[in-house]
């Protein structure tokens, strides 16, 4: 498989779970506090994922240079 392909793939998939995730926050579905710590950790870990695999890439691309 593709390395740009699985990166384009992982960030779109991050970015419709974190849409979901923003939803809900925003239109009032949250059900309790627990509900909320758990949606908020959601978000902080489509970030430090998505921050990673940017870092990778961005060392492939230097080693590739």
């Amino acid at each position: 498989m593709n390395e740009i392909f699985l990166a384009e793939a992982t960030f779109r998939l991050i970015k419709e779970k974190r849409s979901i995730v923003i939803d809900t926050l925003e239109f009032g579905e949250v059900k309790d506090m627990e509900h909320y710590r758990e949606l908020m950790g959601w978000l902080r870990s489509l970030e430090y994922v998505e921050q990673e695999l940017k870092s990778l890439l961005e060392k492939q691309e230097r080693t590739d240079d």
